[in-house]
């Protein structure tokens, strides 16, 4: 595939400030991308930062031991209306960067975009690179680094938050998204140094007790339907109080209830302190979930997505959730 490098490479030539984001709830792939590219800009002599619109996970500290991303505050509007260039990784839409995005646009700045996601309105983008193929945004950040021959001066920070980017979005490359080029990719980091243990450890075995509390709630109330071969949770705030928990310790629970023998698809309802409501797809891989999360107003991977609803009935949602899987399933 043929990429925009060029049409980038201009943006940032003709940028001396520059801003870098993600999606709300970032992920290790869109924080590895915006890390490593920080990096790059930064050798660069540019102005920039990352500032992302949600808190920053503990679980990727290992990937930013000089603490470079930020959370949004209101006190950062005016520095982003002085950049050149926004530029947004793993984003599947503008609009998840929150106000980084809101303030780009109303200031008529500069935006590309860097994802391996299927975008919307991407018309917004002055240029964009995206690759639905790939697996990994941050994969696509490589061999972008790669083509300018910048990982002849690459140190160990880099390394590692591209390390991460790949190994989150392919599973920790058991995902059928995963390709030779991903194992080539987490060759060529490890032989730079990135200790493959050091970076998965914190990410997939740092289990607090909360987490454990919640879990174990989550598992007493799985409902199974369409034969057992669907399977959906309800986390809600009270849930959360009673179990001394809170949002982040969700993470990685639709891939637990994924791994129930038998089931097809798992989807995990949490409502927000707005009311909300955020569901979690999972696919084993015979039924495509990204359109159903987008029925309303979500997307994803074919078996890895998901979507906000505002206020509704969530016995309701959930009904219509399970339907549309059914449709699915018997056609």
């Amino acid at each position: 595939m043929n990429y925009n490098w060029k049409d980038l490479d201009h943006l940032i030539k003709n940028s001396k400030r520059i801003v870098l984001s993600t999606h709300e709830k970032p992920d290790g792939d869109g924080l590895g991308s915006s890390i490593a590219f920080y990096y790059y800009l930064k050798k660069k002599s540019i102005d920039v930062r990352i500032i992302q619109p949600s808190p920053y996970p503990l679980i990727y500290k290992i990937i930013d031991p000089e603490k470079v991303v930020e959370t949004y505050n209101n006190l950062d509007e005016e520095w982003i209306k002085s950049c050149d260039l926004l530029i947004l990784f793993d984003i599947g839409h503008y609009s998840r960067a929150g106000s980084v995005s809101k303030i780009a646009i109303d200031n008529n700045i500069n935006i590309a975009c860097i994802d391996h996601h299927k975008n919307k309105d991407e018309e917004i983008f002055c240029t964009s690179i995206i690759d639905i193929d790939i697996p990994a945004t941050g994969q696509l950040v490589w061999k972008y680094l790669k083509s300018k021959d910048f990982n002849k001066s690459w140190d160990i920070k880099i390394a590692n938050a591209l390390y991460a980017a790949v190994v989150t979005d392919t599973g920790s490359f058991r995902y059928n998204n995963t390709n030779s080029e991903s194992h080539i990719m987490a060759s060529e980091l490890i032989d730079m140094g990135v200790m493959p243990y050091d970076i998965y450890v914190p990410i997939y075995e740092q289990k607090n007790m909360s987490e454990l509390r919640l879990l174990s709630y989550v598992i007493d109330n799985l409902k199974f339907s369409i034969n057992n071969t669907v399977c959906s949770a309800i986390i809600n705030p009270d849930i959360l109080s009673k179990t001394n928990s809170n949002y982040e310790d969700i993470d990685g629970f639709t891939e637990f209830m994924r791994a129930i023998k038998n089931i097809e698809v798992s989807f995990l309802m949490t409502v927000q302190k707005d009311n909300s409501i955020r569901v979690n797809f999972r696919s084993k891989g015979k039924i495509i979930i990204n359109d159903i999360a987008a029925e309303f107003g979500g997307g994803g991977h074919k078996f890895a997505a998901g979507c906000k609803i505002s206020k509704s009935n969530i016995l309701e949602i959930e009904e219509k959730i399970v339907n549309l899987i059914k449709l699915k399933m018997d056609n």
